[in-house]
């Protein structure tokens, strides 16, 4: 069974809550998390900077946060509040907004340089109510990380002074890849290395400002928003079970039709739009054995529970599943799992390599 929480930790994943302002909540946020803000900053500018040397590209630290400061403006424009958290962050860190935004967006950095390397590995399931026990929608997000960013990994509980309160799985509460928000609506992301990441919004803005609106068709409108710096596939469930899928690249912005909405959707790592597909410069190698193996466990369940879902990722059970493991190519001891339901406004979360089990904390 799954256990609610009331605690700093959920599913062993460290959570923070904060409350007020924008820029009250960036403050606290970049108090709580100074150290941890401060040594990722410097670990991913180094990772970036190997990955622009190995692909001829001869840039310093500097040049980085030259080139972020084109960001600033559109991510203001994008979401004001967002980003007025994002400078008080800075602020309380004791770090420049730049060293921030490289965290923030860090995966589209790697589209933006032309690089070979991998911005991270996700597989999503979006579950229509009629294959879930509850009868209720679900979104399940399993985030496969590299193993030395496990320590950053950071559930975030904002409760704002105006708007609807959220809760973003979040590297040092930036860089947002999941979450839900208090009006009911679940949205989650899956990474792409495309060719035309030239502009400058940050794919992971879009993801934070889908989780700060009030209905699910404000969030597909902001999703459009472009030129981007990278690519991305953004997706959103609400409770009444309308959804949507984007694929994005830096120029072309491709809403995927769901001519079965009573079917499971899976993503990864590649895009399955000819257009978005056409733009790729990477394909992340385990992407495809990835979507098969969780496309068919879903395509065939039934009254699916939670704990149902974390199996398909080797999350099930007190051991990670191994054998789950190969056939996904993932590996459970680094993998944060996520599961959002809409209706009771609740995620459900475990990471692996811990013998904490799927926990639960609500809106």
């Amino acid at each position: 069974m799954v256990q609610p929480v009331n605690s700093d930790v959920v599913g062993g994943i460290p959570m923070v809550t904060v409350i007020g302002t924008p820029r009250a909540m960036g403050d606290l946020l970049g108090r709580r998390l100074r150290p941890r803000l401060q040594v990722l900053s410097q670990f991913l500018a180094g990772q970036l900077l190997s990955l622009t040397k190995a692909c001829g590209r001869d840039l310093t630290a500097e040049d980085l946060r030259s080139d972020l400061r084109a960001a600033m403006l559109p991510a203001a424009r994008i979401d004001p509040q967002a980003w007025m958290e994002i400078e008080s962050m800075a602020r309380s860190a004791e770090l420049p907004a730049e060293d921030l935004l490289l965290i923030h967006g860090y995966s589209d950095l790697i589209s933006h340089y032309g690089c070979h390397g991998s911005p991270g590995q996700s597989t999503l399931a979006s579950l229509p109510a009629q294959r879930n026990d509850s009868g209720h929608t679900r979104l399940a997000f399993a985030w496969h990380l590299d193993p030395a960013l496990m320590p950053y990994v950071t559930l975030v509980r904002r409760v704002p002074t105006h708007g609807p309160a959220n809760l973003s799985l979040t590297l040092a509460g930036l860089h947002h890849v999941a979450g839900m928000s208090e009006a009911g609506i679940a949205c989650a992301s899956n990474a792409l290395v495309v060719e035309d990441g030239g502009g400058d919004l940050l794919t992971t803005h879009l993801v934070a400002s889908v989780l700060n609106i009030p209905v699910l068709d404000d969030g597909l409108s902001r999703c459009q928003a472009a030129p981007r710096r990278g690519g991305r596939a953004i997706h959103g469930l609400a409770a009444s079970g309308q959804r949507f899928s984007v694929e994005l690249s830096g120029r072309r912005t491709v809403q995927l039709p769901d001519p079965r909405p009573d079917a499971p959707r899976i993503h990864t790592n590649h895009a399955v739009s000819d257009t978005i597909r056409a733009l790729i410069a990477h394909e992340e190698p385990t992407s495809r054995p990835r979507l098969a193996a969780v496309a068919g466990r879903a395509v065939s369940a039934t009254r699916t529970t939670n704990l149902g879902i974390a199996a398909w990722f080797g999350l099930g059970g007190a051991e990670p599943d191994r054998e789950a493991a190969r056939a996904s190519g993932a590996a459970p001891d680094s993998t944060v799992l996520l599961i959002a339901e809409p209706a009771s406004k609740t995620l459900h979360l475990r990471r692996g390599g811990t013998a904490v089990q799927l926990e639960s904390v609500g809106l």
